[in-house]
């Protein structure tokens, strides 16, 4: 058995020890399948860069702790790891949580890097926009997202000073995000994307999308596109390998393809993707005490931001 990666393997060990073992691989908002885990394939570049690591997005604890109770405990993981968000931005993302119903409250991804000190990411349901304090350049940006643009979630990395703004879009055509593009600092995304795409810009055509905003105090915004795996190649999924090639090493595990993120950088003409990957069927075991990993890639990545980002589209 592959030994999983100790932060990644603290999350499994905490969902095999819901309460309620019964439904703990079915129940979760994450994936399309309810596992409460996902994991996602290397950022793969349609250039000469790339990035590796291990990235993963999981529950925060099983089905029993209410949804309310999840950004608490989400927080305190990461403080026990010395990677604790700011206590202020933590106390207003409760705050505004505690006003609302809430889909999935908290969860927590994670970023495992040989040589590098383990990250981690809380992924924070956002009720609205005013919950988060923003910095100018990126509410400007988001005012010229398309009418109907709902936020999600808001991603938080304290040790890499990274925050990330989670939305889901109403249907829109692919020129409708034009303004917003070159307030964002991407005049040229739109190019890229035609260039990067199987079809170009028509393969998005009519697609259920999500976005996210990432920036750190120094960086430019960093874009990520979201979209759904069936969604993007539902007649073709051997083309999605083709786009990221990392998806080949995993064609002999019982996976499937989840959400497929499509980052865009200011600094460079090219994109890089990765998806996120889930057991293919319900019902199966999470991993470790089942003398089984619960899901493993070969150099694996979150989709971002799942980690991860399943939301931005429900």
């Amino acid at each position: 058995m592959t030994a999983l990666p100790p932060l990644l393997d603290a999350a499994v060990n905490r969902l095999e020890s819901s309460s309620w073992p019964e439904v703990a691989s079915t129940w979760s908002r994450l994936t399309p399948t309810g596992f409460p885990v996902e994991l996602a394939t290397a950022s793969q570049s349609t250039g000469p860069r790339g990035s590796g690591g291990l990235r993963w997005t999981a529950e925060v604890a099983g089905p029993e702790l209410p949804e309310a109770h999840r950004l608490p405990r989400a927080a305190a993981l990461l403080a026990a790891s010395g990677q604790a968000p700011r206590p202020d931005l933590v106390a207003r993302l409760v705050a505004a949580q505690s006003s609302t119903a809430l889909r999935f409250g908290a969860w927590l991804g994670g970023r495992e890097t040989t040589g590098r000190t383990p990250g981690l990411k809380l992924y924070a349901e956002l009720p609205s926009l005013a919950a988060a304090p923003l910095p100018g350049h990126i509410e400007a940006a988001w005012y010229r997202l398309p009418t109907g643009t709902r936020p999600r979630m808001l991603g938080v990395e304290p040790a890499r000073g990274r925050y990330e703004l989670y939305a889901r879009l109403p249907s829109v055509d692919a020129f409708d995000l034009l303004t917003f593009l070159y307030a964002a600092g991407h005049p040229a995304a739109l190019a890229v994307l035609d260039a990067g795409l199987p079809d170009g810009l028509r393969r998005l055509s009519g697609r259920r999308l999500g976005l996210s905003m990432a920036w750190t105090a120094d960086s430019p915004i960093t874009l990520t596109l979201f979209v759904s795996a069936r969604t993007l190649f539902p007649m073709a999924p051997d083309a999605l390998a083709e786009l990221a090639p990392a998806l080949k090493r995993v064609r002999r595990l019982d996976v499937r393809s989840a959400l497929v993120a499509i980052g865009l950088d200011p600094a460079r003409d090219e994109l890089s993707v990765s998806v996120g990957l889930v057991p293919a069927g319900p019902g199966r075991p999470l991993g470790s005490k089942s003398g089984r990993p619960a899901t493993s890639t070969t150099s694996a990545r979150p989709s971002h931001g799942p980690n991860h980002s399943p939301s931005t589209l429900g």
